[in-house]
């Protein structure tokens, strides 16, 4: 599923040094990989009748915030700050990560088809660590064409797309049926759905 999840996610190519395509990526990626994951622990407060966790909800979304920005601070770089700025880079992934572990830390719930849905749910968004990382260029090597690492073309849509089946599927629990339609992935934004009367989801 992750190897899977890695081609999927493989936003563009990109060769040059100066290129900054892999900025856009990193931010596709974060933009749908944090709110599912934060839509994780909403499932897990339903199914458990608990308010979420949201203190880990914030620090979630303020590290992927972090990522983001960091990645811009290192595209823009000079050549000699930009192996300070990529470690930095480095480690605000790192606490990304880390909260994907503490998701997985309160993810149990006594409904079996319920756990499943969580399982599955959880073991895709983790595969968006790997996507992360392998667009992100090598901090050990000097920003220049073989520092950018050249990945196929891929769509977060795809990403969106499975998120949202295993999502929609019904476990049979009506508190987590009746809220997971209101978590799902959008492509597009609020405003684009509307123009589009739908169309473009």
């Amino acid at each position: 599923m992750r190897k899977l999840l890695i081609l999927i996610l493989s936003l563009a190519t990109f060769s040059t040094g100066c290129s900054t395509a892999w900025v856009s990526n990193l931010d596709s990626i974060l933009s749908a990989a944090a709110p599912a994951l934060i839509n994780i622990l909403q499932i897990v407060a339903v199914a458990n009748g608990h308010p979420v966790n949201a203190n880990l909800a914030a620090k979630i979304s303020a590290d992927a915030a972090a990522v983001k920005t960091l990645a811009g601070d290192f595209a823009a770089a000079s050549a000699s700050s930009g192996p300070g700025a990529c470690h930095q880079l480095e480690a605000a992934v790192s606490s990304y990560e880390a909260d994907q572990q503490l998701v997985l830390q309160v993810t149990q719930v006594s409904d079996a088809n319920t756990q499943t849905k969580i399982t599955l749910l959880a073991n895709l968004v983790g595969g968006t660590i790997a996507a992360i990382t392998a667009v992100i260029p090598s901090c050990s090597s000097p920003v220049g064409p073989q520092s950018f690492k050249t990945l196929p073309p891929y769509g977060v849509s795809t990403f969106a797309d499975h998120y949202n089946s295993i999502l929609l599927a019904k476990t049979g629990n009506g508190a987590v049926d009746a809220v997971t339609p209101t978590l799902k992935l959008h492509q597009h934004s609020q405003f684009v759905r509307v123009v589009s009367f739908g169309r473009l989801r």
